[in-house]
């Protein structure tokens, strides 16, 4: 299932919908019609995973059983947008250098176990959401990345546990002003100016997706590819990266991992171009979707 977080340009308030080939289905008003229940917003679905994905897939088989039309259902492009798909998670922690072709071609050495740092709230966007440069920007650069969202809490598990614990995955971006972030040994200050963790444009469910370390991983900067690789080639897969975060803190519900970018970012070129303002970025990861920003 893949489910998206929107705000109605007539409601206000966040909303739950469900992306399908066809659109994205207002999920609320085909349960209302149905008298049945469903998480209202993304919070009351993180607060268990389990019921409300069942309560929706009622629904959803319940309208098709009826014959229902979805189209009256269905949300035209020019009523709502979207939101970042978690609201304000307790934490953003990101992984560096899990791609053995951009640790190399940035010089720097294979790590044996996750490299962790993080993000925060403050830096969450949306799909099509336009990112304003911070006035003290210089280097500003693009990472493609894909992020894992935490369905259960967990503490110090095994890869099993670990696996089980994801609720699902999304495309996120991991926007870097490079020359904050190496002022000092810790990147923290390069990573989370506001507006600089877009993710979206919907969570695809853990079900979904059978090998989530194999999915191809692109970036396009206006037009042009400029990052081409696999998930197959993180150093650390999914399960070890989420296991190993459990060991030193206690994952949430809500809790986004990002889990590293490939090769072919700005930071790598011998004459670099840095990001800037109507810049138009295209972040796509294979079965999960198309995350779409531009810079101002």
């Amino acid at each position: 299932m893949k489910l998206v977080r929107y705000s109605d340009n007539k409601i206000p308030g966040e909303l739950l919908g469900v992306q399908t080939e066809d659109g994205i289905i207002a999920i609320q008003k085909l349960a209302d019609h149905l008298n049945s229940n469903v998480p209202v917003n993304m919070t009351d679905l993180l607060e268990n995973t389990d019921k409300g994905i069942e309560q929706i897939e009622y629904v959803i088989k319940t309208a098709e059983d009826l014959r229902f039309s979805m189209d009256n259902y269905m949300l035209a492009e020019t009523d709502f947008h979207y939101l970042p798909i978690v609201n304000h998670p307790e934490k953003i922690i990101c992984v560096g250098m899990n791609y053995v072709d951009h640790v190399k071609s940035t010089g720097g050495e294979v790590p044996t176990n996750p490299v962790f740092f993080n993000k925060f709230s403050n830096a969450l966007a949306a799909h099509n959401q336009t990112i304003p440069l911070p006035p003290i920007a210089q280097k500003v650069d693009y990472e493609a990345e894909l992020v894992i969202i935490i369905g259960k809490r967990i503490n110090s598990v095994c890869e099993k546990v670990a696996k089980e614990a994801i609720f699902g995955y999304t495309v996120g971006n991991d926007l870097s002003e490079r020359t904050s972030q190496f002022q000092s040994s810790q990147w923290m200050i390069g990573k989370t100016f506001d507006y600089f963790a877009p993710v979206g444009p919907a969570i695809v469910t853990r079900d979904e997706l059978k090998n989530v370390n194999h999915l191809s991983i692109q970036t396009r900067l206006n037009g042009h590819l400029v990052q081409d690789s696999s998930t197959s080639e993180m150093i650390f897969p999914v399960e070890k990266i989420v296991s190993q975060a459990s060991q030193y803190m206690t994952l949430k519900p809500g809790d986004l991992i990002f889990t590293g970018t490939p090769s072919g970012v700005i930071l790598e070129k011998s004459d670099p171009v840095w990001l800037k303002s109507n810049d138009h970025l295209d972040v796509t990861i294979e079965k999960i979707g198309r995350l779409s920003n531009t810079m101002a």
